[in-house]
């Protein structure tokens, strides 16, 4: 049995493989009882029973009690920031007995949890204010996979569905990607002279990002929003002195914080869907939320 959920799990992994660009986890950081008995036993046991090779770092973040009187849980971290990955678990007071998993209370609702998490104020969006369902992406402008999910969003779910859904993007750059994050940035700065110009640049880079490079990224962002009468001062100071990487940076540390580990990572009512899905799995999960708010 146990054996066929681990092969189960390494399907599941391959399959969001071929649909997303990876990415790092949360770095949890040190501290902690790290080099306790209990937590070198619990390191021991998941490099063997996860086959890590003896180079890659595996460390135990932060261990905290659990919401389960008696528990303990806490991260283990996985690789080396920023292309690392956490393994949240739970285990018994005396480090015997381990679930490599978090402990949930099924009392809360597990979708307003996450929208909870998520900070929309003055976002930019698509759609109607009150539409019954909120989709927000975790993209990468120069990960392939988000140029496919966006083909799908734009062409597809967002006609599909009108006035019924309203679209948020957010920034998740890769450290891969060398001209993701100054594209996310120019996106930023477009922003904030015009929202416009925003969506206008968005477009653009999913659509042309055989064109860029981390040379050229600015020259090609200027090239769309100059005919949008924007100030080009005000643009070149902003880019060059990376006043909206913050912004970028934090809307990234959100998506850590409720799972998102890849791109493209859509969470639809607090519902998370990760990869390039095909149209139809937006579909499932759109038509449940609109039936379930009847």
């Amino acid at each position: 049995m146990r054996g066929g959920r681990q092969a189960i799990v390494a399907g599941l992994i391959a399959a969001v493989t071929a649909v997303s660009c990876g990415g790092p986890s949360k770095d949890e950081g040190g501290g902690g009882p790290a080099a306790s008995a209990n937590t070198e036993a619990l390191v021991r046991y998941y490099r063997k029973k996860a086959n890590i090779p003896p180079g890659q770092q595996v460390s135990v973040g932060e261990v905290k009690d659990s919401a389960i009187p008696g528990l303990k849980e806490g991260t283990l971290q996985v690789g080396t920031p920023p292309q690392s990955r956490n393994v949240p678990f739970t285990m018994s007071a005396d480090g015997r007995f381990v679930i490599f998993a978090a402990a949930e209370d099924v009392t809360v609702d597990p979708a307003k949890a996450v929208m909870a998490k998520i900070d929309l104020k003055g976002q930019p969006f698509r759609g109607p204010a009150d539409a019954k369902v909120t989709i927000v992406e975790y993209s990468d402008f120069q990960c392939p996979f988000c140029a496919r999910a966006y083909a799908t969003v734009e062409d597809q779910v967002l006609k599909e569905y009108g006035d019924k859904v309203k679209f948020y993007f957010k920034h998740f750059p890769l450290g891969f990607h060398p001209w993701a994050e100054p594209a996310s940035i120019a996106v930023e700065c477009a922003a904030r002279q015009n929202a416009d110009a925003y969506w206008k640049l968005y477009d653009w880079y999913f659509k042309n990002q055989s064109q860029v490079n981390p040379q050229n990224v600015k020259e090609k962002a200027w090239s769309v929003l100059e005919p949008l009468g924007l100030d080009k001062a005000k643009f070149d100071a902003c880019f060059d002195n990376k006043e909206t990487q913050a912004e970028v940076k934090a809307e990234m540390a959100e998506g850590q914080s409720i799972g998102v580990s890849g791109t493209p990572s859509f969470v639809i009512n607090g519902r998370l869907l990760v990869g390039a899905q095909p149209f139809e799995q937006f579909k499932a999960v759109i038509d449940d939320e609109l039936a379930s708010a009847k």
